[in-house]
């Protein structure tokens, strides 16, 4: 296993990993409407975008991307873990990778929005929630997820 920093060599398995994760997770917890609402949010333009300017690191398995997750100022965003590696560690192990890239001098907490399947993750990993929040989606449809924060100490 190997945590590697991203580049622009990894962006169709990236890309993959994460529309894979939304595509097998997502729709035993969101409508239809709300599965493709993810699968736009992190389409390859919007990705192609972000990448080059966040710092992304992905997590390798006999040289295979099985999980990725991004640090953006105090912000934990598209984090991923293929679907057949969850439950292991794997996601685990980088969350903590990322949260030791924070800038301590300007941040006390770390914050992220949380898909309605991964609350339990991150509560195991010291996020509490802060808020409940809903997207409107056509044909009163609605996308809920929840925003939640760590406190983190030096």
């Amino acid at each position: 296993m190997e945590i590697k920093i991203y580049l622009n060599d990894y962006f169709n398995a990236v890309f993959n990993l994460v529309h894979k994760t939304i595509e097998e997770i997502y729709p035993g917890y969101y409508p239809r409407a709300a599965v493709d609402f993810f699968h736009n949010h992190h389409s390859k333009e919007n990705m192609e975008k972000q990448l080059p300017n966040e710092y992304t690191l992905i997590l390798m398995e006999d040289d295979k991307i099985i999980a990725t997750g991004t640090l953006a100022q105090n912000e934990i965003k598209r984090f991923f873990v293929l679907p057949e590696y969850q439950g292991k560690g794997y996601g685990k192990l980088l969350l903590k990778e990322l949260e030791k890239k924070i800038d301590f001098e300007k941040y006390d907490k770390l914050i992220l929005d949380s898909s309605l399947g991964a609350v339990k993750f991150y509560e195991t990993n010291g996020y509490t929630y802060k808020q409940y929040m809903t997207i409107d989606l056509p044909d009163n449809i609605y996308l809920c997820y929840l925003e939640m924060e760590k406190i983190i100490t030096k």
